[in-house]
C-alpha cells in the first residue's frame, strides 16, 4: 500500500493538527483566520491552473488552510457552549436520556431551554449534568421530556491531581458546562414531550428492549450481560463483574461501538455472500441499512454513530478495486467526524477504535496469509488470533496509558468471548423478533442465559488467574504516541506491507526509550510536596525522586495517587501520617 493511494492521509493528519493546536496553544484565533483567508485565496488562484493537483504552492495552501480550518473549528466548538450564572434559578430543561444509576445517587443529561433568574429569562447554548439526591428519579421520565427545576449550577472542573484524566474537556466535547444537584422538592415543573427527536426515539427503543429481555426471563447478573452487550448499558452489572472483563482482556465487548458494527457488517456480508459481481452494490445498499438500523435499536450513542459512519465508509469502499481504499474509507470517515465534532479525536473511544480497525485493516490480511491451514477450526483459530494481535498490537500503548494494566491472557480471553458476544448479539436479534411468540423467546432467553453465565464464569477464572495481569504500568503521552508509531512501522517491515525497513522502526524506538530516559532523568530531580484532590478531601504527600511517600490509610493507595504513580514511573511507599 503506497502512501499516494490513501489521499485522506494528507487531508486528516493536518486537520487534526490544527485542532490538537487549538487545544494546547489557544488564543490564536485572529491569525489561524487570517492564515486560512490567505491559503483559500491562494488555493482559489493555483485553481486556475491545469496542474494543479501537482502544484507544490497549491499543496501547501491546502495545507494551511486544513491546519487553519482545524484550529478554528475548534476553538468555534469551544466558545459555542454559554457560562450560567451560579445562583440559584429556575432553568427549563430537556431531557438527553435515561438516568445512570451510580453509587451516590442518579445522573441525567439535559438540554438547557431557558433560565429564570429574578425578572430575567436567558436562553444559553448548551447542556448540564444533573445529579439527582435521591433513591430514584421519577419512573415516568423518558428523553425527550421537559422538566423544570430550582438548582445552582457549578461549572464543571478538573480536580488538578498530576495527570489526570481531562473531564472538564470531556464533557465539553459532550456539550456540558456545568452540573447541579437536585432533590424532589426542587423540582417545579414537568411535561410529557411530543414531537419527540430521533435520537430520544432511539433511546425509547433501546429501553424497550431492556423490558423485552426481562419479559423473555432474563434478570440479575445474565440480564446485565446480555444488556452490556448489546446496547452498552452496564448499569445492571456489578463493579466486580466490570473489573474480572477488565482484568481478562474483554472489556472492549461491553462498550457497543466498532467490535459490535463489525460484527454485524461481517454477519450480513457471510449472509450475502452469492451477491457477486454486479449485485456487489446491491448487498452494500443492504448491508448499509441494517448496520443503522442496529445503531437505532441501540440508542444511537456516539460510540455506535461513530463506528457505523466507519463501517459504512468501508463497506461503500469494498465496490472499489484498490487495496487502498479501505484505509482511505476509514481516515475519509475519521476526517468527517472531525470536521464536524473536533473535539471528538480526544475521546478514548475514538482513539482505541480507530487505531484498531486501521491497525487490522493495514496488516490483518498479510499476517494471515503467513500460515495455511486446511481445517476449519484451526484456521478459524489462527484468523481470531491474527485478529486480536494486530489490534492489540495498536491498542496495547493507549490502553495501558488509559487502564494502566496489561491483561496478558487477552489471547485466550478473544479468542473464546469474541465469538460467545457474536452469538449473544445474534441471538439477542431474534429473540426481539420473536417477541410476539413467548414460548420461542422464552427458548431464546434459556440460551442467552446459558452464554452469559459461561461469559461471567470465564472471565472471573481468567481475571484471577496468577500473574495473569501486569499492573501498575503507564505512558506518558508522548510515549504513547511513540510506542503506537514503532509498531505500525515494525509489522509494517516485518509483513513487507510498505517499501520501508526495519530503520524507521528503530529510529521510533531510539527515540521512545530517549523520552522515556528524560521523563525518569525529570522525575530523579524532583523533591517537593503534592497535594491531590481525593474525593473532596486533601491529600499531602512528599515527593523524593521517584518515591512517593503516601501516608496509609484503611482505603490504602487513592487511584489519583497511583494513576500519577503509573504515568510518571514512580514508586509509592506508604508511612505512618504525622
Amino acid at each position: 500500500m503506497e502512501f499516494r493511494e490513501v489521499p485522506f492521509l494528507r487531508l486528516t493528519v493536518p486537520l487534526c493538527a490544527g485542532v490538537i493546536c487549538a487545544e494546547y496553544v489557544p488564543g490564536l484565533t485572529v491569525a489561524a483566520a487570517a492564515g486560512a483567508l490567505f491559503a483559500l485565496a491562494v488555493l482559489t488562484l493555483r485553481l486556475l491552473r491545469k496542474s494543479y493537483l501537482s502544484d507544490v504552492v497549491f499543496g501547501a495552501a491546502l495545507m494551511l488552510f486544513l491546519v487553519t480550518g482545524g484550529y478554528l473549528l475548534r476553538a468555534g466548538e469551544r466558545v459555542s457552549l454559554d457560562d450560567l450564572d451560579t445562583e440559584r434559578q429556575e432553568i427549563t430543561l430537556r431531557l438527553s436520556g435515561y438516568p445512570d444509576r451510580g453509587n451516590s445517587g442518579c445522573s441525567l443529561r439535559a438540554r438547557i431551554l431557558s433560565t429564570c433568574s429574578a425578572d430575567s429569562v436567558t436562553f444559553p447554548r448548551g447542556s448540564v449534568l444533573l445529579w439527582f439526591i435521591g433513591d430514584t428519579v421519577p419512573a415516568s421520565w423518558k428523553p425527550g421530556d421537559i422538566i423544570r427545576i430550582r438548582v445552582r449550577p457549578v461549572r464543571i472542573e478538573n480536580n488538578g491531581n498530576p495527570c489526570e484524566f481531562n473531564y472538564s474537556r470531556y464533557m465539553e466535547g459532550q456539550g456540558i458546562k456545568h452540573m447541579a444537584f437536585f432533590r424532589a422538592g426542587d423540582i417545579t415543573g414537568y411535561k410529557r414531550g411530543s414531537h419527540r427527536s430521533l435520537r430520544e426515539k432511539s433511546l425509547i427503543a433501546a429501553h424497550g428492549m431492556i423490558e423485552s429481555f426481562r419479559r423473555a426471563g432474563l434478570e440479575g447478573e445474565s440480564l446485565g450481560l446480555i444488556t452490556a452487550l448489546t446496547i452498552g448499558d452496564k448499569e445492571l452489572l456489578e463493579k466486580e463483574r466490570l473489573t474480572s472483563f477488565s482484568r481478562s482482556g474483554a472489556m472492549h465487548i461491553m462498550a457497543v461501538s466498532g467490535l459490535h458494527v463489525g460484527m454485524i457488517s461481517m454477519a450480513l456480508s457471510w449472509l450475502l455472500f452469492f451477491m457477486k459481481g454486479r449485485l456487489k452494490r446491491a448487498r452494500v445498499l443492504i448491508i448499509v441499512p441494517a448496520l443503522w438500523g442496529f445503531a437505532f435499536i441501540t440508542g444511537l450513542t456516539p460510540s455506535v454513530l461513530r463506528a457505523t459512519i466507519m463501517f459504512t465508509f468501508l463497506q461503500a469502499g469494498s465496490i472499489l478495486n484498490r487495496p487502498a481504499a479501505g484505509m482511505n474509507n476509514l481516515l475519509a470517515s475519521a476526517f468527517i467526524l472531525t470536521a464536524l465534532h473536533p473535539s471528538v479525536i480526544f475521546e478514548a473511544g475514538f482513539q482505541l477504535s480507530y487505531i484498531a480497525v486501521g491497525f487490522i485493516i493495514a496488516f490483518y490480511t498479510p499476517l494471515y496469509k503467513l500460515i495455511k491451514t486446511r481445517n476449519r477450526i484451526s484456521d478459524y483459530l489462527w484468523q481470531m488470533t491474527a485478529v486480536s494481535l494486530v489490534a492489540q498490537a495498536g491498542t496495547l500503548a493507549l490502553s495501558v496509558r488509559l487502564f494502566n494494566i496489561f491483561p496478558l491472557l487477552f489471547l485466550l480471553t478473544n479468542i473464546v468471548v469474541i465469538p460467545i458476544s457474536f452469538a449473544v448479539l445474534v441471538l439477542a436479534m431474534l429473540m426481539l423478533a420473536a417477541s410476539p411468540l413467548p414460548a420461542l423467546a422464552s427458548f431464546i432467553a434459556i440460551l442467552l442465559d446459558s452464554l452469559a453465565g459461561f461469559t461471567l464464569g470465564f472471565t472471573r477464572v481468567i481475571s484471577s488467574t496468577d500473574h495473569g495481569v501486569i499492573t501498575n504500568i503507564g505512558m506518558s503521552a508522548a510515549e504513547t504516541i511513540l510506542l503506537t508509531v514503532a509498531a505500525g512501522l515494525l509489522l509494517a517491515a516485518l509483513l513487507r506491507t510498505a517499501r520501508i525497513t526495519l530503520r524507521p522502526f528503530l529510529v521510533a524506538a531510539m527515540m521512545l526509550i530517549a523520552f522515556n530516559g528524560v521523563k525518569t532523568v525529570n522525575e530523579m530531580r524532583r523533591d517537593r510536596i503534592i497535594t491531590y484532590n481525593v474525593r473532596g478531601d486533601k491529600l499531602t504527600v512528599r515527593q523524593h525522586g521517584r518515591l512517593l511517600l503516601v501516608p496509609s490509610s484503611p482505603g490504602g493507595v487513592p487511584p489519583e495517587v497511583q494513576k500519577h504513580a503509573c504515568t510518571r514511573g514512580l514508586k509509592i511507599e506508604q508511612i505512618e501520617p504525622g
